[in-house]
């Protein structure tokens, strides 16, 4: 018989199964670092792919935002109808030589005494706010009852709310004016029926873009508007 050599150890069943067990909680605690690794990296990979949509839908997408204006939008391509009148001091003018410009058009009476004031005061303000006062954009008031609103009216209505030099109030042949009227949409002065009572904004390409009824209108709307119709191209 053989004899064990010094220093050889016996393992037996159980013997064996105490050297496995430290191994087995060693395998089990690799696994769950495993585990928790994986799911820290799905986690950061779905983080990065929602602030990468967040971008992506941020990010703009090359083709210009349509414009916000503050006053009501009229429909698409409305050309505004061109007009040859004259204006409080006899010189003729045209819509057509503003081409380039933003217009606006108002149509008012030189006797009134509530609306027509409060929109061309409106349009003042509106003015006041632009840059240089807004010299450069043509304010054009056309009459609603060219019998009574003579050359003489026309003048001391612009002179008693200060904007001489800064519109022209147009008059011309009752037939012209019907005609006018009619192309615009505007009901004029007529018995116990009161003259329409809008503000009209052109854009530089000669379109009718907005249209504010007077309860509506603010010079603070009003110049936004302009504002944005003059960064358009023309």
């Amino acid at each position: 018989m053989r004899l064990p050599a010094a220093g050889a150890v016996f393992v037996g069943a159980h013997g064996d199964h105490a050297l496995r067990g430290p191994q087995l909680a060693t395998g089990c605690q690799n696994r769950l670092v495993s585990l928790i690794q994986r799911a820290l990296v799905g986690l950061l990979i779905a983080l990065l792919a929602a602030i990468g949509a967040v971008l992506a839908t941020g990010r703009p997408s090359g083709r210009a935002s349509a414009p916000v204006f503050a006053g009501p939008t009229l429909p698409p391509n409305l050309r505004a109808a061109n007009f040859a009148l004259t204006d409080q001091a006899g010189h003729r003018v045209t819509l057509r030589r503003y081409r380039g410009k933003v217009v606006v058009i108002t149509f008012i009476h030189s006797l009134c005494h509530d609306t027509c004031p409060f929109m061309v005061e409106q349009i003042k303000g509106a003015l006041d706010d632009l840059p240089g006062s807004g010299r450069d954009v043509p304010v054009l008031g056309i009459s609603v009852d060219p019998a009574e609103d003579t050359a003489r009216n026309r003048a001391a209505f612009l002179d008693k709310h200060e904007m001489t030099g800064r519109m022209a109030f147009l008059n011309g042949p009752l037939p012209v004016m019907r005609q006018l009227w009619r192309r615009y949409a505007m009901q004029p002065v007529g018995g116990a029926i009161d003259h329409s009572t809008f503000v009209l904004l052109i854009d530089r390409r000669g379109f009718e873009r907005i249209g504010y009824p007077a309860d509506e209108l603010t010079p603070e709307h009003l110049a936004h508007d302009i504002r944005v119709l003059a960064g358009e191209s023309a």
